[in-house]
């Protein structure tokens, strides 16, 4: 699967396997949306369903209950998408060693994005593949989405970290 993002570059600390970049409107000449960039990762193998290993909204203590639905997220997010914005979605991957246990992996991934994303605004898709239920070799994987806007009762401001800040909020919860 080709990426529908540039990652952002940066040094990683070690034991670290993370990437992380934005998901715009434009990229390497296509048009990408919030439906088919969040889909991609639910349906990588474009089935027509959801074959993610596991899958779960994750919601800033303020925004409504409805949006724990992905595709009322999506929809609403797109409906709330400003015209001329380009920054569509936040994109964060993080792989884990194939001996740790999904269940471990799928915590840590949960403590991460509540720390690091819920705690600044932002509603969160989070993706669990493990590639080796499929006979690949790639490694257990964690995608976290988010719409680039806070979600209060509607979207409102920008809010971008950095993979920097990303990748310093996960030391404080992967190390623990």
């Amino acid at each position: 699967m080709s990426l529908d993002y540039t990652p952002q570059p940066g040094s990683v600390f070690a034991g670290i396997d993370l990437t992380h970049g934005i998901i715009r409107r434009n990229h390497a000449g296509r048009v990408n949306t919030v439906d088919r960039a969040m889909a991609r990762r639910l349906d990588p193998h474009r089935r027509g369903e959801i074959d993610a290993y596991d899958y779960e909204v994750l919601l800033p203590r303020h925004a409504a209950t409805a949006m724990r639905c992905p595709l009322t997220l999506v929809r609403t997010y797109e409906e709330q998408l400003l015209p001329d914005q380009q920054d569509l979605c936040g994109i964060t991957t993080v792989r884990f060693a194939h001996d740790l246990p999904h269940h471990h992996a799928w915590e840590l991934g949960r403590q991460f994005a509540r720390a690091s994303l819920n705690g600044r605004g932002l509603a969160v898709l989070m993706v669990h593949h493990v590639p080796s239920l499929a006979g690949r070799k790639h490694k257990p994987h964690l995608h976290l989405l988010w719409p680039v806007r806070v979600l209060v009762q509607e979207f409102g401001r920008f809010e971008m970290p950095t993979k920097a800040e990303l990748i310093a909020g996960w030391q404080v919860i992967g190390m623990a």
